[in-house]
C-alpha cells in the first residue's frame, strides 16, 4: 500500500502545505502548518502518510511524530 506524502514549505513569507496535486493554506508559523498537515493526514483517505518539513536551509526533511 502506498503512503501519502505531505510537505510544509515556506513560499512568499508564509508556510504552505503541499502534496500530490495539492497546495493549500497560508500559515504565519511553521508549527501551525505542521499541526494542520498532521490533521489532514490523519483524516484523509485512511492511508498511511509521511510529513516532510522545509528546514532553515530550504531542504525538505522527514518530520518524526512527537
Amino acid at each position: 500500500m502506498a503512503d501519502v506524502h505531505y510537505g510544509v514549505v515556506q513560499q512568499n513569507g508564509a508556510w504552505t502545505i503541499i502534496g500530490d496535486h495539492l497546495k493549500f493554506g497560508r500559515y504565519r508559523r511553521r508549527s501551525a502548518a505542521i499541526r494542520a498537515a498532521r490533521r489532514l493526514g490523519e483524516t484523509s483517505s485512511g492511508l498511511a502518510f509521511q510529513l516532510h518539513v522545509q528546514d532553515e536551509c530550504g531542504q525538505l526533511r522527514r518530520c518524526e511524530s512527537d
